[in-house]
């Protein structure tokens, strides 16, 4: 049954979000580029520092409480019902910080639109607690398909939306009407789906349990994605906001790789976890299935977007975006320790370790913020990379914590990842060798012929030293047995 719960589960993981590439992440990124041709970088960066607190909440919290209510593992609709009127009590006192904050923080930035925008970003967490309530509904039962249908047409809507603001004479404000469209698209899209929508019964003590189970899950949240947000104030403040501008562009083409290849992996952990927990084996077997695999899928994409950065940037960006390739380089480097780093709360999560996993967040953000206010002086390609250091650090304590939960020789799990290392390693020295014979070619030939290269390189090496290893990923994929 594991093993069908695997296979079948990751296979309809990858397939659905291989759809969502092809239109979300294209559409989106397409989007991206046209927006990008008619505003500045400085716009891209007071957007970014208008929405650092919003999405605190907006994302983690969101997503804390959908695995609140999938662990509650109660959809009657009183239930449902409480759960809904708990994190709206959450959102509507944080959407009157925001609405307060926003002409302090303003004066604080010197930046008058932050006073405009972060606003905005208050009105749209309260719609959280009933994505919340919805996304538990469709999630609990790993329905990827409808999730991806939700987020194309939400990409599109929402995109086509911004651009007509870009191409306005309010285009300082497509950014955010993009936003807000997406998110009023998602909430009737998912309604259209579930048909909930809260009612009046509720039941104070599932309130309180729900409550009781959120606010851990979203601390662990927040604390992670706390340090990405203390990041775009310190580039913000340190270096300016066309820097900030410059790297969230960086930043957005980073996740166009990342978000199809790795995002299917994030939300499986939660519900696979529950099914098997206290079963050691199992457990154990789900650990090493997701990780291998997100290792297969990392190491190659990240060590060739390190490669070819300048050349995508040439191609894709105006020139005033030129000084993207180097954060990309640096954020490639920063990506290749997905395997090491990324997965471990939400393991120590789906293993019933909570306060284990709060600890440890907290340990893991306080490291990476000490280092980034230490690295003064430095440029922002090396503050990323000062800032990535002690991550990798508290990650690889992390995988110790949980290898020891799950009774797993660390030999044995690290080993299981040294394929796509050492093949991702190879493919990335021949493709800069390579790209370096063809400096005078035209950039859109350079990365074809790299591109190529450099799969044939990682895939070839891989079926020649390591068959046994690639042929058990590509089965998973295929939905058989791990």
């Amino acid at each position: 049954m594991t093993d069908i719960t695997i296979g079948k589960s990751l296979h309809n993981s990858m397939v659905w979000n291989a759809l969502n590439m092809l239109t979300t992440q294209v559409a989106g990124f397409l989007i991206f580029l046209i927006i990008a041709g008619r505003i500045s970088p400085e716009i891209f960066g007071l957007v970014a520092l208008s929405a650092v607190l919003a999405d605190i909440l907006m994302n983690e919290g969101r997503t804390a409480g959908m695995d609140a209510i999938i662990q509650e593992n109660d959809f009657r609709p009183r239930s449902l019902n409480s759960a809904f009127y708990s994190l709206m009590a959450v959102a509507v006192v944080f959407a009157l910080v925001l609405i307060v904050l926003a002409p302090y923080l303003a004066n604080v930035q010197g930046k008058p639109l932050v006073a405009q925008f972060m606003p905005v970003f208050g009105i749209l967490v309260l719609f959280v607690p009933w994505l919340s309530v919805m996304d538990a509904l469709i999630m609990r039962n790993l329905n990827f398909k409808v999730m991806t249908q939700r987020n194309i047409i939400s990409t599109i809507v929402g995109g086509g939306a911004g651009i007509a603001f870009a191409f306005s004479d309010w285009a300082i404000w497509a950014l955010i009407i993009q936003r807000s469209v997406s998110m009023a698209v998602i909430v009737a899209f998912e309604f259209s789906y579930t048909r909930w929508h809260p009612g009046l019964a509720a039941d104070r003590n599932v309130a309180a349990a729900i409550a009781k189970r959120f606010f851990p899950l979203w601390a662990i949240g927040a604390f992670n994605l706390l340090l990405h947000r203390i990041a775009t104030f310190v580039f913000g403040l340190r270096y300016s906001a066309h820097v900030l501008g410059l790297l969230r562009a960086a930043d957005r083409i980073n996740e166009s790789i990342q978000a199809p290849l790795i995002s299917p992996l994030y939300s499986l952990w939660l519900p696979l976890m529950t099914r098997v927990r206290g079963d050691k084996a199992k457990e154990r077997e789900i650990y090493v299935a997701i990780v291998r695999t997100a290792a297969f899928f990392a190491m190659p994409a990240f060590a060739g977007l390190f490669v070819v950065a300048n050349d995508i940037v040439d191609l894709i960006l105006p020139e005033r975006y030129s000084d993207v390739a180097s954060l990309m380089r640096a954020l490639s480097i920063v990506s290749l320790s997905i395997p090491f780093v990324w997965f471990n709360t939400l393991a120590m999560n789906a293993l019933d370790m909570n306060r284990t996993s709060l600890i440890f967040s907290v340990c893991s953000v306080s490291a990476c913020i000490v280092a980034l206010l230490l690295s003064r002086g430095v440029s922002p390609q090396e503050a990323i990379l000062w800032t990535s250091a002690p991550a990798l650090v508290m990650g690889i304590a992390g995988n110790i914590i949980i290898h020891r939960r799950l009774s797993l020789p660390h030999w044995e799990a690290y080993a299981g990842l040294l394929p796509a290392i050492i093949a991702a390693g190879a493919m990335a020295l021949v493709t800069t060798y390579v790209r370096m014979e063809l400096a005078l070619w035209h950039p859109a030939i350079r990365l074809v012929a790299c591109i190529t290269l450099g799969g044939a390189i990682y895939f070839g090496w891989l079926a020649l030293f390591n068959r046994r290893w690639l042929v058990e990923r590509v089965d998973l994929l295929r939905g058989r047995a791990g």
